[in-house]
């Protein structure tokens, strides 16, 4: 069922309205690809199937991550699927290769750093823009090692051709300075980690003040600059989540099964596609001047869910509240749990 209903997602919304206007920095693309995910919390019940982060208690606890690859220019869903939260975003990171065609431009965020998919992606003839990792070995082209600090220290920008890593990954390297206020929260965020194996060196705390960018493509394509413009746009997928999850019920799951679980995430993404899909048609059909707010959306139709059920199953507002008051009112009955008004019942008989 999840597998058919991913299926229903990919092809359904795959075929509707055109997409945004391709001119400009996306003009070379086919396709503008972002891979992300989210976590949601699952009842401890589901651990085993759903695996979560443990703790220094050892308790298991269960988690649903999903995986999301959206186009940006067309607002259709390429991938979706479901995992425990212990299958990371970097075993995840070869998902991309199964969906990625030739003249595809792909962005995602350094959790998907694995050298090998670049290079895969590369032999696709998919381009990458990718946060570049800290500690990755660099060369350049002729295979001598670069200290990228060193470098760094005595120029205003870095754009080069180098190898990565010990697969000799051919990539474009473009290092940008930010602002000193930028870089010194970065700094501090550093620091502040619990987490020892994070804690920077003083190199490390230098290459904070510069937004560091992988990319294969080519600079007569996009200049410097432009690598920061079009990753900040890699945030969409985050408005969509954020959207997703405060006005359009991803929260909310029917969890008594792993069954269920799969058949309630998948049918509540189909309709939270649906909304993310309908956000880009009122887009394209407005005057440029004012431009749709993808959260203020899903807040009203949120808000309006219940107008839009009476509308499809053709009952008026009353119909429906009473059919929801007939049947959804009431505790079920349940033979391993007393629900408030038995306990209340059994302390004072005279009120049952």
């Amino acid at each position: 069922m999840e597998g058919f209903l991913a299926q229903v997602a990919t092809a359904l919304f795959g075929q509707l309205s055109q997409g945004l206007r391709t001119q400009g920095l996306f003009g070379p693309f086919g396709r503008v690809l972002l891979h992300d995910s989210t976590v949601q919390a699952l009842p401890d019940h589901l651990a085993n199937l759903f695996p979560g982060s443990g703790n220094h208690r050892k308790k298991k606890r269960a988690a649903l991550k999903i995986q999301f690859i959206a186009d940006l220019l067309q607002a259709t869903v390429v991938h979706c699927s479901l995992s425990g939260f212990t299958r990371n975003d970097q075993a995840a990171a070869p998902d991309i290769l199964a969906v990625a065609q030739r003249g595809d431009l792909i962005i995602r965020d350094l959790g998907y750093f694995v050298l090998p998919i670049l290079a895969a992606l590369g032999l696709k003839g998919a381009f990458f823009l990718s946060r570049f990792k800290y500690g990755v070995r660099v060369c350049d082209l002729n295979g001598k090692p670069l200290n990228l600090a060193w470098e760094l220290r005595t120029r205003s920008r870095f754009d080069r051709e180098v190898l990565l890593g010990t697969e000799g990954v051919r990539a474009r390297l473009v290092a940008l300075p930010v602002p000193e206020p930028v870089a010194n929260e970065r700094r501090r965020k550093a620091r502040a980690n619990r987490d020892a194996r994070l804690n920077p060196c003083r190199e490390h705390l230098f290459l904070m003040g510069w937004s560091i960018f992988l990319t294969n493509v080519n600079r007569n394509v996009w200049p410097a600059q432009s690598l920061a413009k079009v990753y900040r746009l890699r945030w969409r997928i985050e408005m969509i989540f954020k959207a997703w999850k405060s006005h359009l019920g991803l929260r909310q799951f029917n969890a008594r099964s792993a069954s269920l679980l799969r058949l309630s995430v998948m049918t509540k993404l189909l309709f939270c596609v649906a909304v993310y899909r309908f956000c880009q048609a009122m887009e394209l059909l407005g005057d440029g001047q004012r431009h749709v707010s993808l959260l203020r959306l899903a807040r009203i139709i949120g808000q309006c869910a219940c107008l839009f059920a009476t509308a499809i199953l053709q009952l008026t507002p009353d119909q429906w509240l009473e059919h929801h008051l007939t049947h959804h009112l009431f505790y079920e009955q349940r033979k391993d749990r007393k629900n408030y008004f038995q306990l209340v019942a059994e302390l004072n008989p005279g009120l049952g």
